[in-house]
Order: C-alpha cells, then structure tokens, then sequence
C-alpha cells in the first residue's frame, strides 16, 4: 500500500534546496573579489564612505567593531567595475574575526 504523498515527484520548489538569499554572507573571503557594485550593495548595503583612488573607486563599511573596504577596478572585459582587493580593519585581524566582520555588514543590511 503506497502512503498519500509517497508517489509525489521528487522535482518542484518544495523539494529544491533553498538557495541562498542575496543577502547571504561569502562563505569564503575570496568571493569578495569579482564583486561587482550592485552586488555589494545588496550584501553590505550603501558604503559609509565612497572615495576615489584612481584607477580605483574604495567603498568603505563600518559596523561597531570593524571596517572593510572594497576596492573597485574596471573590469574591460564587461566593463563594470569589479572587487580586485579588500581590506579589513579593526577586530578583523584573524579569519574569523573576518567572518564575524562580514556576518556583521551583512546583518546591519538586513
């Protein structure tokens, strides 16, 4: 005997595991770069502070305990302007300190 809801397809959105949200933190430092600025506007917000440095545009973010910084360099290939570097200020000197850091911006953005 087949129980109700056994014979159900297995494909649909209530069996796709979720996605994560646009507002998801980078699991690995490394995704920071190739960031383009829409992008880090939907994870981090607006930047505290927006300079330029050419060739390079810094966005800079700051919660209560540390600080990032985004810089963005052209990329001509699609002509957008993409993270090449990051810094990390304040209680970020470790990796974790750096995953709070970003579970942080992220967080304030929500």
């Amino acid at each position: 005997m087949i129980e109700p809801g056994a014979a159900a397809p297995a494909s649909g959105p209530a069996s796709a595991p979720p996605a994560p949200g646009p507002t998801a933190a980078p699991r690995q430092l490394q995704e920071l770069i190739g960031l383009d600025q829409p992008a880090a506007t939907r994870l981090f917000g607006t930047a505290v502070e927006r300079r330029e440095e050419p060739p390079a545009t810094i966005w800079h973010y700051k919660t209560a305990n540390c600080e990032l910084d985004l810089f963005f360099y052209l990329d001509l290939r699609s002509g957008r302007m993409r993270t090449l570097h990051y810094r990390f200020r304040g209680d970020a000197a470790d990796p974790a300190g750096r995953q709070k850091c970003l579970r942080d911006l992220v967080a304030r953005n929500s």
